[in-house]
């Protein structure tokens, strides 16, 4: 009887000992699904699954959110067919383009494939769904390797398989797990870690650019996803990664705007919100990186830059003009306290379930975990804002936005040799009725592969050779038939965004090198419907022309100093103010080669300022959808010089 009675003692203290102190027995065997209750990374204890982006308690809150909220709840049914269409979608072989070679579209296709499917099975609970992930991991865990030459692909492969890793956790079965771990370390972070030690300031991993972001994103969510099978690697990656990611950051400072243009903001801050998402999930914080200037006010700032038309200002290497749809705006507006731009991208996805077969694919289903319904209480724009930046500062002008006559006006610095970017300091675009007026061509993705493409040498870089990328195809000036010098900058040289009649006075100097020591471009808003462009130049010496260029794919009539613009029945007027014997002219735009994307149905509006003796030139132009407005003289009979504008 008492050996039966210290049996269970012993077994009672043992089971007792066992669950209130893991401590006492940390070599016992146990399934590697459990958490270790003695794992932690950077001395906080490791989250169980899933603890990337969208937690069990968020599910349940999305779950019944979706029951009151209509569109969260059609964002669902959406995830629902396009998760069935999944199903039966073939796997994807491993394949490398010929001329670009990368697996990139593959892992973009895998980061949407996996989240869709994914979180079609965390939503539903159909075992389906996590089914098709499962297949879809295992075949690319299988490839030979991620294309580790170009690095952008191995890093969003990573972000797709550590999503289903760890969102499909308490599904998989044993030996797909360690398939993907032993393919995230040998496919992906073991290549980190070697950059990390031994990779140049060109690295992926300590440029200034988005592949920083993407990268370094990547190696920190698949070490994250799974950490638990080397604690160590974990914090190598995510202390490395966050060494180098403030490369890029720096310069959001001080108002958000993304250098490389609007298709580059967005690549950069969705990978840039996993990121902070993944370290304040998992360790409490994101050491500082949303406190580093402008990243609060990115996406306030890329949705002022959104026009009435629902266009981006394109400026830069931009593919499409429409608004970039994604997950990145809710995880701002809940994370800096925005509802205006949550309540700005929930119309965009009201357009997108009107018309789902235009959906982006990609991070779109994120939508879901992160969903905001929070309200704006904004009831009216400013009339100018203004948001600075080393490289690319940018005004924006609005007039009455209740009314659709209204002038909507977005101007920009601009630094030439910086990645992704054209000869265009102190270019702008123009809307009036819902039409653009004067335009951006941006870029077309086949320019990519042209030769010389990335070549920024100030005059003799091969990328200026090519007509989208040059300043004589955007809203700028020449002075003698001259290509901007890419080193120069374009800098805000003051504004009064206050004023009856504010303004912005841009400098253009250095974009001018060794052909005028001050080139200033003022926009001012003189009224809702009417703006004037004055630029003031002081050439370096007599006798050279200067050339004052726009674009357009509006049918333009000319008149002297006034030309109309039409699309349509609507209309928009321009007239030259100063010089007085200026007139317009209009020429078909066209490529420089055949090698470059054709344009069609585009034109150059120019006005040529002839030398003369004098050095000094001014040159005003007023633009408005108001015949009567160019002709008041109210407005425009009180023009000054630059120096007088307050």
């Amino acid at each position: 009887m008492n050996r039966y009675f210290n049996f269970f003692v012993f077994l009672f203290l043992f089971i007792f000992l066992f669950a209130g102190n893991c401590k006492i027995f940390a070599d016992f065997p146990k399934k590697q699904e459990k958490i270790n209750c003695m794992d932690t990374l950077f001395n906080k204890q490791l989250s169980e699954h899933p603890r990337l982006l969208f937690s069990v308690e968020e599910e349940n809150n999305i779950k019944q959110l979706s029951k009151q909220d209509t569109l969260l709840n059609n964002l669902l049914g959406l995830l629902k067919l396009k998760a069935d269409i999944l199903l039966t979608k073939p796997i994807l072989r491993y394949e490398l383009r010929q001329k670009h070679s990368d697996l990139l579209w593959i892992s973009r296709e895998h980061i949407y494939r996996i989240i869709t499917l994914s979180l079609a099975y965390r939503m539903f609970d159909e075992l389906k769904y996590a089914k098709k992930a499962e297949e879809d991991l295992i075949n690319v865990c299988n490839y030979p390797d991620w294309d580790p030459a170009h690095f952008l692909s191995v890093a969003e492969m990573a972000e797709a398989v550590a999503i289903g890793y760890d969102w499909l956790y308490n599904y998989l079965p044993q030996d797909t797990k360690n398939l993907i771990i032993k393919s995230l370390k040998e496919k992906a972070l073991y290549f980190a870690v070697q950059e990390y030690d031994s990779g140049n300031s060109d690295s992926w991993a300590r440029r200034s650019t988005n592949w920083n972001i993407v990268c370094n994103t990547g190696m920190i969510m698949g070490a994250l996803a799974i950490a638990e099978t080397d604690l160590k690697l974990t914090e190598k990656i995510i202390f490395k990664g966050i060494t180098f990611i403030p490369n890029c950051l720096q310069y959001f400072s001080p108002d958000g705007v993304c250098y490389e243009g609007p298709g580059y903001w967005y690549y950069t801050n969705i990978n840039l919100a996993m990121l902070l998402r993944s370290l304040n999930d998992n360790l409490g914080h994101d050491y500082g990186l949303s406190d580093i200037s402008g990243i609060s006010k990115t996406a306030s700032y890329f949705i002022t830059t959104v026009s009435p038309s629902g266009r981006v200002f394109n400026f830069a290497d931009v593919v499409s003009e429409t608004v970039n749809v994604g997950p990145v705006y809710f995880y701002f507006s809940k994370k800096f306290n925005l509802p205006d731009v949550a309540q700005f991208y929930r119309s965009h996805l009201l357009k997108i379930l009107k018309s789902p077969d235009t959906f982006p694919r990609w991070h779109f289903f994120l939508n879901i975990p992160w969903y905001d319904a929070s309200i704006s209480t904004s009831v009216k724009k400013p009339k100018l804002q203004v948001f600075d930046n080393i490289f690319n500062p940018i005004m924006v002008f609005n007039g009455n936005s209740a009314s659709t006559n209204s002038i909507y006006l977005a101007a920009k610095g601009g630094a030439g040799n910086m990645p992704h970017q054209h000869l265009d300091v102190g270019s702008f675009i123009v809307e009036t009725n819902g039409v653009r007026w004067l335009d951006d061509l941006g870029c077309t993705a086949a320019d990519y592969s042209l030769l010389g493409f990335w070549d920024y040498t100030p005059w003799s870089g091969q990328r200026w050779k090519y007509f989208r990328y040059n300043n004589f195809s955007h809203n700028t000036l020449s002075i003698d038939n001259n290509l901007q010098y890419s080193a120069g900058r374009g800098n805000i040289l003051r504004y009064n965004k206050d004023s009856d009649k504010p303004f912005g006075i841009i400098d253009m100097t250095t974009a001018y090198n060794n052909l005028a020591t001050k080139v200033y471009r003022g926009f001012m808003l003189l009224s809702d419907n009417l703006t004037l462009i004055q630029d003031e130049i002081s050439l370096t010496s007599q006798n050279k022309q200067i050339e004052w260029t726009s674009i357009t794919n509006a049918i333009v009539t000319i008149n002297g100093n006034r030309a109309v613009l039409q699309k349509g029945d609507k209309s928009f007027h321009i007239k030259i103010i100063s010089p007085a014997d200026a007139t317009f002219t209009t020429t078909v735009a066209k490529t420089n080669s055949s090698e470059e994307a054709p344009l069609v149905n585009y034109y150059l509006l120019k006005i040529t300022v002839y030398p003369t003796n004098e050095t000094d030139r001014t040159i005003r132009v007023v633009m408005s959808s108001d015949q009567d407005a160019i002709n008041d003289d109210r407005l425009i009979g009180s023009l000054r010089p630059l120096l007088n504008w307050n």
